[in-house]
């Protein structure tokens, strides 16, 4: 479980395009206070890292700089907060200990807008989630987004 004792709630949307999915990313990002941690999960292709150049547009970074840090593991800028950009598919399943290489990322928590893609592979124990954000990307049979967001309810407003 990623989430802290509070009661739950989910939204979910379907996304039919592109850019519906960078529109939502925007939406999200308009809702940020600058101290959010927001967990993607999901299939390779599933939009993950649109919907982080679209939160990332929104808090004043431009969205043509934020790439998939797959081999970098992590991306740091500067917008109107710190926004942290970790990607984790490199390291798939053994993600425990080698994240540990990357340096205390828990020194981000907090100062800023975390984006992780492929939360799926991080040991749950390692961040403290307690204001995690949980979004999941499915693909549909009719080649759409299914994008379930799980937080606390006065967690942001969509």
């Amino acid at each position: 479980m990623r989430f802290g004792p509070w009661e739950q709630m989910s939204i979910n949307f379907l996304s039919p395009s592109p850019d519906f999915t960078f529109q939502l990313g925007e939406k999200i990002g308009t809702c940020l206070k600058g101290d959010e941690i927001l967990l993607l999960s999901g299939e390779l292709g599933a939009g993950k890292t649109l919907l982080t150049k679209g939160i990332a547009n929104a808090v004043g970074i431009d969205p043509d700089e934020v790439v998939s840090p797959s081999f970098t593991l992590m991306n740091r800028f500067k917008g109107n907060y710190s926004f942290v950009h970790i990607d984790l598919y490199r390291l798939g399943d053994e993600t425990g200990d080698r994240i540990r290489d990357m340096g205390d990322m828990d020194d981000y928590i907090g100062e800023g807008v975390v984006v992780i893609e492929w939360a799926q592979f991080l040991d749950d124990s390692y961040f403290r989630l307690e204001k995690a954000v949980d979004i999941r990307f499915r693909l549909t049979p009719e080649n759409h987004r299914q994008i379930s967001i799980k937080k606390s309810p006065d967690y942001f407003k969509l």
